[in-house]
Protein backbone atom coordinates (compact mmCIF):
# COMPACT_ATOMS: atom_id res chain seq x y z
CA UNK A 1 0.00 0.00 0.00
CA UNK A 2 2.69 2.58 1.18
CA UNK A 3 6.50 2.58 0.99
CA UNK A 4 7.07 2.77 4.75
CA UNK A 5 8.94 0.84 7.42
CA UNK A 6 7.19 -1.69 8.43
CA UNK A 7 3.82 -3.94 7.88
CA UNK A 8 0.89 -1.80 6.72
CA UNK A 9 -2.16 -1.84 8.60
CA UNK A 10 -5.91 -3.04 7.75
CA UNK A 11 -7.68 -0.03 8.41
CA UNK A 12 -7.06 1.77 5.11
CA UNK A 13 -5.16 4.82 6.70
CA UNK A 14 -1.33 5.28 6.50
CA UNK A 15 -0.98 3.79 9.86
CA UNK A 16 1.33 0.32 10.53
CA UNK A 17 -0.92 -2.78 11.43
CA UNK A 18 0.54 -2.41 14.87
CA UNK A 19 -0.90 1.22 15.04
CA UNK A 20 -4.38 -0.07 13.74
CA UNK A 21 -4.17 -3.29 16.03
CA UNK A 22 -3.56 -1.08 19.30
CA UNK A 23 -6.95 1.37 17.66
CA UNK A 24 -8.94 -1.59 17.95
CA UNK A 25 -7.90 -2.80 21.28
CA UNK A 26 -8.18 0.19 22.99
CA UNK A 27 -12.04 -0.15 21.56
CA UNK A 28 -11.91 -3.67 23.37
CA UNK A 29 -10.27 -3.03 26.68
CA UNK A 30 -12.79 0.16 27.29
CA UNK A 31 -15.83 -1.80 26.14
CA UNK A 32 -14.70 -4.75 28.48
CA UNK A 33 -14.18 -2.37 31.36
CA UNK A 34 -17.68 -0.81 30.85
CA UNK A 35 -18.77 -4.09 31.31
CA UNK A 36 -16.67 -5.41 34.20
CA UNK A 37 -17.88 -2.32 35.78
CA UNK A 38 -21.21 -2.78 35.31
CA UNK A 39 -21.15 -6.43 36.47
CA UNK A 40 -19.55 -5.49 39.76
CA UNK A 41 -21.55 -2.13 40.69
CA UNK A 42 -24.96 -3.46 39.04
CA UNK A 43 -24.35 -7.24 39.86
CA UNK A 44 -22.61 -7.63 42.36
CA UNK A 45 -20.44 -9.97 40.12
CA UNK A 46 -17.30 -9.13 42.43
CA UNK A 47 -15.03 -12.53 41.03
CA UNK A 48 -15.93 -12.09 37.57
CA UNK A 49 -14.93 -7.90 37.55
CA UNK A 50 -11.21 -8.93 39.35
CA UNK A 51 -10.83 -11.71 36.41
CA UNK A 52 -12.16 -9.11 34.05
CA UNK A 53 -9.84 -6.42 35.36
CA UNK A 54 -6.75 -8.90 35.39
CA UNK A 55 -7.48 -10.53 32.22
CA UNK A 56 -7.31 -6.74 30.48
CA UNK A 57 -4.48 -5.85 32.47
CA UNK A 58 -2.00 -8.49 31.14
CA UNK A 59 -3.73 -7.98 27.57
CA UNK A 60 -3.21 -4.69 27.31
CA UNK A 61 0.31 -5.28 28.93
CA UNK A 62 0.99 -7.45 26.03
CA UNK A 63 -0.40 -5.60 23.05
CA UNK A 64 1.21 -2.51 24.29
CA UNK A 65 4.84 -4.45 24.53
CA UNK A 66 4.48 -5.62 20.97
CA UNK A 67 3.06 -1.84 19.99
CA UNK A 68 6.28 -0.61 21.57
CA UNK A 69 8.76 -2.87 19.74
CA UNK A 70 7.09 -2.42 16.11
CA UNK A 71 7.33 1.82 17.06
CA UNK A 72 10.57 1.02 18.51
CA UNK A 73 11.93 -1.49 14.78
CA UNK A 74 9.69 0.76 12.49
CA UNK A 75 8.99 4.22 13.53
CA UNK A 76 6.07 6.11 12.98
CA UNK A 77 6.78 9.62 12.01
CA UNK A 78 7.43 8.88 8.23
CA UNK A 79 3.78 6.84 8.21
CA UNK A 80 2.48 9.97 10.21
CA UNK A 81 3.73 13.05 7.57
CA UNK A 82 2.46 10.94 4.82
CA UNK A 83 5.76 10.76 3.05
CA UNK A 84 9.52 9.02 3.60
CA UNK A 85 11.58 10.87 5.41
CA UNK A 86 9.05 13.68 6.70
CA UNK A 87 7.97 14.68 9.67
CA UNK A 88 4.70 15.14 11.95
CA UNK A 89 3.15 18.59 12.17
CA UNK A 90 3.09 20.36 15.27
CA UNK A 91 -0.70 19.16 15.74
CA UNK A 92 0.19 15.24 15.81
CA UNK A 93 3.02 16.22 18.25
CA UNK A 94 0.53 18.00 20.35
CA UNK A 95 -1.83 14.97 19.79
CA UNK A 96 0.34 12.70 21.03
CA UNK A 97 1.77 14.86 24.09
CA UNK A 98 -1.82 14.97 24.76
CA UNK A 99 -2.24 11.51 24.79
CA UNK A 100 0.93 10.32 26.72
CA UNK A 101 -0.26 12.65 29.61
CA UNK A 102 -4.00 10.10 29.77
CA UNK A 103 -1.24 7.07 28.77
CA UNK A 104 1.10 7.51 31.76
CA UNK A 105 -1.49 8.20 33.63
CA UNK A 106 -3.55 5.63 33.62
CA UNK A 107 -0.57 3.09 33.08
CA UNK A 108 0.42 4.08 36.52
CA UNK A 109 -3.21 4.13 38.48
CA UNK A 110 -4.99 0.90 36.97
CA UNK A 111 -2.09 -1.27 38.32
CA UNK A 112 -1.89 -0.12 41.61
CA UNK A 113 -5.85 -0.14 41.65
CA UNK A 114 -5.68 -3.93 40.54
CA UNK A 115 -2.85 -5.09 42.97
CA UNK A 116 -4.40 -3.32 45.77
CA UNK A 117 -7.76 -4.81 45.40
CA UNK A 118 -6.05 -7.85 44.82
CA UNK A 119 -4.09 -8.44 47.91
CA UNK A 120 -6.79 -6.37 50.28
CA UNK A 121 -10.26 -7.58 48.87
CA UNK A 122 -9.49 -11.00 49.27
CA UNK A 123 -10.24 -14.24 46.88
CA UNK A 124 -12.91 -14.59 46.59
CA UNK A 125 -13.43 -10.43 46.55
CA UNK A 126 -16.16 -9.32 49.02
CA UNK A 127 -16.59 -5.52 50.22
CA UNK A 128 -14.73 -4.43 53.44
CA UNK A 129 -12.21 -1.59 54.43
CA UNK A 130 -10.52 -1.72 51.60
CA UNK A 131 -13.56 -0.95 49.76
CA UNK A 132 -13.81 3.23 50.30
CA UNK A 133 -10.35 3.34 48.87
CA UNK A 134 -11.43 1.60 45.71
CA UNK A 135 -14.57 3.07 44.88
CA UNK A 136 -12.16 6.87 45.31
CA UNK A 137 -9.35 5.32 43.11
CA UNK A 138 -10.78 2.55 41.04
CA UNK A 139 -12.91 5.05 38.84
CA UNK A 140 -9.77 7.52 38.35
CA UNK A 141 -8.30 4.71 36.83
CA UNK A 142 -11.20 3.85 34.26
CA UNK A 143 -11.82 7.49 33.43
CA UNK A 144 -7.89 7.60 32.86
CA UNK A 145 -8.09 4.81 30.60
CA UNK A 146 -11.21 6.44 28.70
CA UNK A 147 -8.91 9.45 28.43
CA UNK A 148 -6.16 7.56 27.34
CA UNK A 149 -8.34 5.96 24.61
CA UNK A 150 -10.25 8.27 23.46
CA UNK A 151 -6.74 11.04 22.79
CA UNK A 152 -5.58 8.04 21.19
CA UNK A 153 -8.02 7.71 18.23
CA UNK A 154 -7.22 11.33 18.07
CA UNK A 155 -3.98 11.20 17.81
CA UNK A 156 -4.66 7.98 15.08
CA UNK A 157 -6.65 10.34 13.16
CA UNK A 158 -4.18 13.26 12.82
CA UNK A 159 -1.40 11.62 12.22
CA UNK A 160 -2.51 8.63 9.80
CA UNK A 161 -6.17 9.59 8.65
CA UNK A 162 -6.15 13.00 8.10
Amino acid sequence: MHNYPGTDGFLGTRASWAMDTMVLVMAVVLAVLAWSVYQVRVKRKFGLHKRTQVALAVGLLISVGLFEVDVRFNGWEERASGVAGGRPSGLVWTALGIQLVFAVFAVVLWPVVIVRAARELGSPPLPGAHSVWHRRWAPLAAIGMALAGATSWVFYWLAFAA
